[in-house]
């Protein structure tokens, strides 16, 4: 081995041994730096993941203070109204003059019924299993239906292109996208007719909610204090759709939305 070849081939073996040590070494580098970015990758999902629900809930929790005052109001406005009638009839009535006391607790009981009635329609209108069950259009012709019993405005509802279930999360916020945009109408607006129109076609949902009201302006309503708004573009946000409202003062108010499928 003290031969020049045998030098030679201990070098060699050196040589190699280093270069075989340096190329594990780099190795043992480039996994450590591997997982270490795939470890904050991973964290970094957690993270969106984690504020996404935290968001999604919020927002869930939104939608049903909104439901709860939505109930509320309507309950005072319009089932409350049979009721109260209802009570004053009654409270008046003479039997000493049976003809007209017969006539009052008929009319009672036709506007209990009434009541009955409502309180029945308001209560399948805000039901998710409605959509679980059968979609988002059999959901929205629902609440159309028991708006025109309100007789707010004449409403007319289209649907162009072949209607496909979406995911129900999504559906359950364009109801309540929907929900929002006609109590704002009812509330606001003063409108004659509302036009409502869903298109499917080339992957997207549209929908269009127009009236014909007073119109308002967009940029001043967006303060802390329009929820209403504020609420329609998170839930927009949450399903990945676009949102928009054009209106100014006197020209009437469109709502428009576009939800990839």
């Amino acid at each position: 081995m003290n031969s020049p070849t045998g030098k030679i081939v201990v070098l060699i073996f050196v040589i190699a041994t280093v270069m075989i040590l340096l190329l594990l070494g780099f190795i043992l580098v480039i996994l450590f730096l591997y997982r270490k970015r795939q470890m904050n990758f991973t964290l970094q999902l957690e993270s969106i993941k984690a504020n996404a629900e935290k968001e999604l809930l919020k927002t869930q929790l939104e939608i049903q203070e909104q439901t709860f005052q939505y109930i509320s109001r309507d309950i005072h406005d319009n089932i409350g109204q049979f009721i109260s009638l209802a009570k004053l009839q009654l409270n008046t009535l003479d039997f000493s003059q049976l003809p007209l006391a017969q006539n009052k607790i008929a009319h009672s009981a036709d506007l209990l019924t009434q009541a009955l009635d409502d309180l029945r329609d308001l209560s399948r209108s805000l039901n998710s299993d409605l959509i679980r069950n059968n979609g988002l259009v059999p959901a929205i012709e629902l609440q159309i239906a028991y708006l025109r019993k309100l007789d707010v405005a004449e409403i007319s509802f289209g649907v162009t292109g072949d209607n496909r279930f979406m995911d129900e999360q999504s559906e359950i916020f364009i109801l309540r996208i929907i929900q929002e945009a006609i109590n704002n109408i009812v509330r606001h607006s003063d409108a004659r007719k509302v036009d409502i129109l869903l298109r499917y076609e080339q992957g997207h949902l549209f929908l269009s909610v127009e009236d014909d009201g007073v119109g308002f302006d967009p940029a001043a309503a967006l303060n802390p204090n329009s929820t209403g708004i504020l609420n329609m573009t998170k839930r927009a946000r949450l399903i990945g759709a676009l949102f928009e409202i054009r209106s100014s003062p006197g020209t009437g108010t469109t709502v428009n939305l576009s939800v990839p499928y």
